[in-house]
């Protein structure tokens, strides 16, 4: 255990620096916990069978994925031809640490974004996926890719 201060050719002990009282600056670390930037309910139609599609709110897609994309890409997700396939993505679901390939596309008649091909076949029916689960999603710019987690279920007593 230091006692005093110790002042030798420039070095201070941290035991000296602690009795110091200075209007210096302070350093905090905050570590956010909830990396899980795009939230959302499943609906109905979200997991029927017969629409093959996850519906994303548009602020969201803008706000937490578009601007980490190129603006080739962009254009892929926005074209507004009838032949529009939309940009082949990878989607990481981090529970179970698989990765899947949908199509990311923006729907012009609703300007909502969509993921479509697969999602059903990898997601709905894999994950027994029902309405009213929340799930999560982030792009992670370092790997270029969506992640994905069911956050949780839908509540089992209607």
């Amino acid at each position: 255990m230091v006692s005093s201060a110790t002042i030798n050719e420039r070095v201070i002990s941290l035991a000296h620096l602690r009795n110091i009282e200075t209007p210096g600056t302070e350093l905090t670390l905050s570590i956010n916990p909830d990396i899980w930037e795009i939230k959302k309910h499943l609906t109905e139609s979200d997991v029927a069978s017969n629409q093959t599609r996850l519906m994303l709110p548009k602020d969201h897609v803008v706000a937490h994925i578009l601007d980490h994309l190129t603006d080739e890409e962009r254009m892929m997700i926005e074209d507004v031809n009838n032949n529009n396939q939309g940009l082949r993505i990878n989607v990481y679901d981090s529970y179970d640490k698989s990765l899947h390939q949908l199509s990311f596309k923006k729907w012009h008649s609703s300007g909502c974004y969509v993921l479509i091909n697969n999602w059903n076949t990898q997601f709905v029916k894999r994950l027994s996926l029902k309405a009213g689960d929340l799930i999560g999603l982030f792009w992670n710019t370092y790997a270029s890719r969506l992640h994905f987690r069911v956050l949780s279920p839908a509540n089992p007593n209607p």
